[in-house]
C-alpha cells in the first residue's frame, strides 16, 4: 500500500526552523580511540524530562564509549516530520525519535533505514508487537485515562466518561500537533468512524470542545501541571505520567478504557542518505538503545515497561508498574486504525479540527 506523495513534499516556512541544540562528546579518551575519525550525529529529538533520561541512559554513556558527537535538537514532533520529508536526498540529520506510527509513515516513502537482526542483533530479542521494519521500541508508553479520585462520583470505565457533563470545564484533550491526532482517530473509531469518515469523531469532540468546554493540553508537563492545580479532573494520559502526577499530590487513577487504550512504543529512527561513517555509527548506537541494561535503566527512570524480553526478566519485583499483563496488552492492541490513510486524509482532517471542534 503507498502513501500520497503530495502530503510528504507539502512543507511551510520555518518548518525547519531553529530548534535547541545540545552536545555530548568525549571527556577522555584512550589514545587509540583519539586517532580515529570523530563522528558527528544529529538527532531530532523531543525535549524535557525525556531528553533528560534518553541523556542519562543513552547518549552520554555511548559518547563517552565511542568516539562520537551526539548532537540534540529539540522540538515538537510535527515539525521535525516535515523537516525529514522536506530533506530526503540530502539529510542533515542521523536520527528521530518517533513513535511506531511516525516510523511507519517516514520508512514506506523511503525515507528511513530498515532495520534487521544483522545490522541491529539486539533488535532479535525485542518483543515483536513492539517493532516495525524501520524502528523498536525502547520502552511502551501505555495511554488511557487518567482522572481525580476525589471529584469522580462513579467508577471511570470507558473513553464516553469525558463527555459526562459532570467533568464540564474539567476536562482535558491533548493537542492536534502533540499526540491529538492519533487520538482522535481512536475517537473516531470508538463512535463508528473510519479513516475516511471522519465525522463521528469530529461532531463528537465538538461537542467535547464547546458543550463540555474541554481544555486543549500542549504535552505531558502541562496535562501534569493542570491536574496538581486541579484545574482538570480528567484526560487522555499515559501510565507512567500518571504515577510522577500522584506523586507530586494529584489523588489520579488510571484506567485502560474497555473499548481500548492507546500504546506508543517509542524508539529511534535513522534517516536514510547520510554518509557511511554516520549510518555504521547510527546503527550502532540504535543497537545500544535496545541493550537489556541501558533499556532496564532508563524504564526504571521513566517508568515505563521495556520492550526487549531478556530486559522484562531483569526488572525488579517491586516495579509492578513495568510490566503490561496479557489482559492489559490485548487491550492496547483493540482499536485498530489504518495508519496509511490517516496519513494520506492528516492535512484536511487537521483543517476540519481547527475549524469544527476549535474554530
Amino acid at each position: 500500500m503507498s502513501y500520497s506523495r503530495r502530503q510528504f513534499l507539502k512543507t511551510t516556512l520555518g518548518a525547519a526552523g531553529a530548534m535547541a541544540g545540545a552536545s555530548y562528546g568525549l571527556n577522555f579518551l584512550n589514545p587509540k580511540i583519539a586517532e580515529a575519525k570523530q563522528v558527528d550525529l544529529n538527532f531530532l529529538f523531543a525535549g524535557g524530562t525525556w531528553k533528560k533520561w534518553f541523556e542519562k541512559s543513552f547518549t552520554i554513556p555511548f559518547a563517552n564509549q565511542y568516539n562520537c558527537k551526539i548532537i540534540i535538537s529539540s522540538g515538537d514532533s510535527a515539525s521535525q516530520m516535515v523537516r525529514v520529508r522536506a530533506e530526503k536526498g540530502n539529510p542533515s540529520f542521523d536520527f528521530i525519535h518517533v513513535q511506531q506510527i511516525n516510523a511507519m509513515q517516514l520508512g514506506s516513502v523511503g525515507l528511513l533505514e530498515e532495520w534487521t537482526n544483522e545490522n541491529i542483533p539486539n533488535l532479535k530479542d525485542v518483543h515483536p508487537a513492539f517493532k516495525n521494519p524501520f524502528h523498536a521500541g525502547k520502552v511502551v508508553a501505555p495511554y488511557g485515562l487518567a482522572f481525580n479520585t476525589k471529584t469522580s462520583s462513579k467508577d471511570i470505565t470507558s473513553w464516553n466518561d469525558l463527555w459526562d457533563p459532570a467533568f464540564k470545564g474539567k476536562v482535558g484533550i491533548p493537542k492536534w500537533p502533540w499526540v491529538g491526532e492519533t487520538w482522535f482517530s481512536a475517537i473516531n473509531k470508538v463512535f463508528g468512524g473510519t479513516e475516511d469518515n471522519i465525522n463521528p469523531g469530529i461532531e463528537k469532540c465538538r461537542q467535547l470542545v464547546k458543550e463540555n468546554k474541554a481544555v486543549i493540553l500542549d504535552s505531558v508537563e502541562h496535562t501534569k501541571n493542570l491536574f496538581v492545580s486541579g484545574e482538570i479532573w480528567i484526560a487522555p494520559y499515559y501510565t507512567a505520567r500518571t504515577n510522577q502526577a500522584i506523586k507530586a499530590g494529584a489523588p489520579l487513577e488510571f484506567v485502560y478504557p474497555e473499548e481500548g487504550g492507546l500504546g506508543w512504543y517509542f524508539g529511534t529512527a535513522i534517516i536514510k542518505g547520510r554518509p557511511e561513517e554516520n549510518r555504521k555509527m547510527a546503527f550502532q548506537f540504535a543497537n545500544y538503545t535496545l541493550d537489556p541494561q541501558k533499556q532496564l535503566a532508563f524504564s526504571t527512570l521513566c517508568g515505563y515497561p521495556p520492550t526487549n524480553t531478556k530486559t522484562m526478566a531483569m526488572l525488579p519485583a517491586d516495579r509492578q508498574d513495568l510490566f503490561l499483563t496479557p489482559e492489559q496488552m490485548d487491550n492496547l492492541g483493540k482499536i485498530k486504525i489504518d495508519f496509511v490513510k490517516m496519513l494520506e486524509n492528516s492535512d484536511k482532517a487537521g483543517e476540519r479540527w481547527n475549524k469544527e471542534v476549535l474554530g
